[in-house]
């Protein structure tokens, strides 16, 4: 069997700007490298959280995502384990497994790694395109109007939100 998928063969350097950067849910978003970029191979995402928060459980179909916490601390669910990451950590959340994640007591930054790509464009989707130096969105919880069509977006991305 050939791979069909044409080789990355040019260097990608992600910088935050205003045309990757998106307030998603209560997180700030930026893309760093998109899919479009390594032919749907992954992508990756930094990922500013407030305390306290993060989003409900759910579950891939599709990718795996990997987290690489650069500061603050997180608590990650993925099935049945409980693990609790801080700066310098990695974790992975297998597709098909349940997850979800809960930022510290303090602003917590990670990378998310996800592949193959998709969350990126999920991520365009649904995010409110933001200047790369704004702050981080109010820190509320989505209204079911919001978890509505969330739910019906993640479909199409084989993601299912568990609430």
């Amino acid at each position: 069997m050939t791979n069909s998928k044409e080789v990355i063969q040019q260097p990608i350097h992600g910088t935050p700007n205003d045309q990757n950067t998106y307030h998603f849910m209560q997180e700030k978003s930026t893309i760093l490298v998109s899919g479009e970029q390594t032919n749907g191979e992954y992508c990756v995402v930094k990922v500013q959280e407030p305390p306290k928060m993060g989003p409900p459980p759910h579950v891939h179909d599709r990718e795996d995502e990997m987290f690489y916490i650069t500061s603050g601390s997180f608590t990650f669910f993925v099935g049945d384990e409980v693990i609790e990451a801080k700066a310098g950590d990695y974790v992975h959340a297998p597709k098909g497994i349940k997850h979800h994640f809960v930022a510290g007591n303090e602003v917590s930054e990670m990378f998310v790694t996800a592949s193959p790509a998709g969350f990126d464009s999920f991520l365009r989707d649904l995010g409110k395109p933001v200047s790369k130096d704004a702050d981080l969105p109010e820190a509320v919880p989505p209204t079911p109007e919001q978890m509505k069509e969330l739910m019906k977006v993640a479909e199409g991305y084989g993601m299912k939100f568990l609430v």
